[in-house]
């Protein structure tokens, strides 16, 4: 969902909303049973619905703690997939109807576990060989005690409006969820920065700022048709366009399903224009276990994938997380 006003500037005085909807939070909280882990559990979360970047920095705070000596299971509730679990989802078996499209790209980088319910999957993976828990989003959810989180807001859209669901786009108010924080991810996707951010400022002192690495094919014919469904898709277009012509965009919906109707439409554009077509990760993983002959299998097949990587200050934000766990490195 993503209504126009939620990105606009409200008045002030609108902000009294949020006391109310953060009282009924309060309240349904209290009947919530919590549960503490004994691994160490970081989440990556944040104050907005929809989509702001996390699959993206999950991916990237695995890598870096990896390199760092850390063994980490990837924990989800895979999105849209029909597996309640707890299981180790396989990249090579699973489908995104089945574990979600998110769990299938960390399943690519190691050790991922779904459960629709997170105390599940926990207290399944504190059977494995795992020294950390990445949590992909959660961080509203009281179920799991998370002894680290660490919040993404995109420099394009911030926190919107700074009221709660249904009013705008947050889950929680900043005031409610501030003391919970213990580090803010500013994701550099737009020029100016969105009004909203001054008030993330004011709240938090920690904030890193992360950019997009986008790795294009240099090969690719100069005409190209894009299609994706990530959350924020203007920044990969803006650099697509920087070396090809893009002869049209398919723009889908977070987590939209990509039918035969779709699959076909994308290739006929392709075929018409003489161009070649270009995807993320996160996009083509929905075509996996197409029957052999159909447009989605085609697709597959002529589908350019873009690396879609983040940068940030590795240094300090590793440093901050072992400092606040008190980790140490095997």
């Amino acid at each position: 969902m993503d209504i126009k006003f939620w990105w606009k500037k409200a008045p002030d005085f609108m902000l009294f909303i949020n006391f109310f909807f953060d009282f009924l939070i309060l309240i349904k909280n209290l009947f919530i049973k919590k549960y503490q882990s004994r691994l160490k559990v970081i989440c990556v979360g944040n104050f907005t619905l929809g989509g702001s970047g996390k699959t993206p920095m999950v991916r990237y705070l695995r890598e870096v703690l990896t390199k760092k000596g850390y063994n980490c299971a990837v924990l989800l509730r895979g999105y849209k997939g029909k597996f309640k679990g707890p299981l180790i989802v396989d990249i090579n078996t699973h489908l995104s109807s089945e574990v979600g499209d998110e769990a299938l790209l960390h399943a690519k980088d190691g050790l991922t576990i779904v459960s629709k319910s997170r105390v599940k999957g926990c207290k399944y993976i504190e059977k494995l060989d795992v020294d950390l828990i990445i949590l992909d989003d959660g961080f509203q959810n009281p179920s799991l005690i998370k002894d680290y989180n660490l919040i993404v807001v995109s420099s394009n859209k911030g926190i919107g409006n700074k009221l709660i669901f249904p009013f705008g786009p947050l889950r929680e108010s900043i005031r409610n969820g501030r003391e919970k924080v213990n580090m803010v991810i500013k994701l550099i996707n737009s020029k100016q920065d969105h009004h909203s951010l001054s008030y993330v400022h004011k709240y938090f002192s920690k904030i890193i700022d992360a950019e997009y690495l986008t790795k294009i094919n240099e090969d690719l014919s100069e005409n190209v048709v894009v299609y994706t469904g990530i959350a924020d898709p203007d920044k990969l277009l803006s650099s697509i366009m920087n070396n090809n012509n893009v002869t049209s965009s398919f723009i889908l919906k977070d987590h939209q399903e990509i039918n035969e109707s779709l699959a076909k439409k994308i290739l006929i554009k392709s075929k018409e224009n003489n161009a070649d077509i270009i995807t993320t990760e996160k996009d083509i993983v929905r075509l996996l276990g197409a029957n052999e002959d159909s447009f989605k299998a085609k697709l597959f097949v002529k589908s350019n994938v873009v690396d879609l990587n983040i940068e940030a200050d590795e240094e300090l934000l590793i440093s901050d997380i072992e400092n606040s766990l008190k980790l140490i490195r095997k």
